[in-house]
């Protein structure tokens, strides 16, 4: 498919970009719907639900691309409760920060 972009103006071009990322969002949203209803409708014609269908237990916790369920935190900063650490891994710079000025790692436990 070749379009003649060449004579339209910066400004129109933008509206075509901007209309063109419109445009994919919808059929992405569409296909994805699309696909839900599949999967629904050869689930109901096997007896059984999605979660099942996927080998997912209702209720239990997602986990990551690595199939590994993600660590519990186990240590939280009392100022700023967006800081956390698992406790595996290297340690967070504000946590080393912390216990360098003499506190206790028990001080942040959860």
């Amino acid at each position: 498919m070749n379009i003649n972009l060449a004579p339209l103006s910066v400004e129109e071009l933008e509206q075509v970009i901007t209309d063109a990322r419109t445009l994919i969002e919808k059929k992405k949203t569409e296909h994805i719907r699309n696909a839900r209803a599949e999967v629904e409708a050869i689930a109901r014609k096997a007896g059984i639900t999605i979660e099942e269908l996927l080998g997912l237990k209702a209720g239990a916790q997602a986990t990551t691309k690595t199939g590994r369920r993600p660590a519990p935190v186990k240590f939280r900063h009392p100022e700023d409760p967006s800081l956390t650490w698992t406790g595996r891994g290297k340690r967070p710079n504000w946590l080393a920060a912390e216990l360098a000025n003499g506190k206790a790692l028990e001080d942040f436990a959860i």
